[in-house]
């Protein structure tokens, strides 16, 4: 699983197409902590090989309703591009992962271990 992945090589590039993985997340908080939250998964799956789409990791909060509708259908033409929906803790109650679920997209619960420092 996804979970386990920390230390291995990238996936060397076979000429086939890398399957699109959508990165859900709570995407409350500063960019430090977005970017803390997200960062261990966003590795985890790069490194097998995923081409990773995180709307959540660079949220920004905004008033101009024409900007919001602009960035809602951003995510949701992500959404239905991804192959796969890893959903981190937490995500269940966004509207991403309830629109993924309605329309039978496959979800994929992530919850990487911190890395740890060797010594």
């Amino acid at each position: 699983m996804v979970s386990s992945m920390h230390g291995r090589e990238p996936v060397p590039s076979t000429g086939l197409p890398r399957l699109r993985a959508y990165l859900l997340g709570p995407s409350h908080g500063s960019a430090a902590e977005r970017a803390r939250r997200f960062a261990p998964a966003f590795d985890a799956l790069a490194a097998e090989g995923f081409e990773v789409v995180a709307p959540g990791r660079a949220s920004q909060s905004t008033d101009d309703a024409d900007h919001l509708l602009s960035v809602v259908d951003d995510d949701l033409d992500a959404l239905l591009s991804a192959d796969v929906i890893a959903v981190l803790p937490g995500a269940e109650r966004l509207w991403e992962y309830a629109m993924a679920e309605a329309l039978g997209l496959r979800l994929m619960p992530v919850n990487p271990a911190p890395r740890l420092l060797s010594a």
